[in-house]
């Protein structure tokens, strides 16, 4: 293994590699203006394995295409929304204190037509076949996680503060009627879910800086779970 402890790494740049990224070690490193895996290509999209990131930060950065294998992430500071465009991943954890990650299906926002898609939505079906599990949150703290694109089974996870919701379920009529009326963050993302057609999300609550957000976001999962809109765990 190769250890890297308190570096910072500028402006890397990875596009259509297909490199493999193994075996190394960071520890309170700083990630500035890099940006992994930019491919179009599934077949040219680069791989991480055997990583372990701990106390590290993130400002400006990229995250594209890459497949993910046997990492850790312990701690992660973002300086803003951190954005994972298509990534797969298979025993990924990710735990301690984190900024704000979002998880994308789509391989990109820009200029990116369905038929471009369509070869990274394939090889992410595959993909998931064979993985017996794919990321484990149970033990994370994050300012904001939203995810798209992993199969919610594979998702290790905190049911007291991170809740699977099904396709099937958030189409029930009438739960978003018997809401209490300060449970209002929820069905937005939940409604954003149903639009881009995934079978199902893992709702994460985010570690806000005022404590009682935290709680109000933990009670809008249990109170989604007892109507019957979370799975009951």
């Amino acid at each position: 293994m190769t250890t890297y402890d308190g570096q910072k790494f500028f402006k890397l740049y990875d596009r259509d590699s297909g490199a493999v990224f193994q075996d190394v070690v960071f520890n309170n490193c700083v990630f500035d203006n890099c940006v992994l895996s930019l491919t179009r290509s599934p077949e040219l999209r680069s791989t991480v394995r055997n990583v372990q990131l701990t106390n590290c930060a993130s400002v400006n950065c990229g995250i594209k295409c890459a497949i993910f294998e046997e990492v850790t992430v312990d701690g992660l500071k973002t300086n803003d929304l951190l954005i994972l465009w298509a990534p797969l991943f298979k025993h990924v954890i990710l735990k301690g204190k984190t900024g704000q990650i979002k998880i994308n299906a789509v391989a990109s926002s820009v200029n990116f037509s369905s038929e471009m898609q369509r070869p990274f939505d394939v090889a992410r079906s595959r993909f998931y076949e064979t993985v017996d599990w794919a990321l484990d949150i149970s033990e994370g703290q994050f300012t904001l996680l939203e995810m798209r694109g992993v199969p919610g089974r594979l998702v290790r996870r905190n049911p007291a503060t991170q809740v699977l919701v099904t396709r099937e379920k958030a189409l029930l009529p009438g739960w978003r009627e018997r809401l209490s009326p300060e449970n209002t963050y929820w069905p937005m993302v939940i409604g954003s879910f149903l639009q881009d057609g995934e079978p199902d999300i893992v709702l994460v609550a985010p570690k806000s800086k005022r404590k009682g957000n935290y709680a109000l976001y933990v009670e809008g999962l249990n109170e989604l779970r007892r109507l019957g809109v979370a799975e009951p765990d």
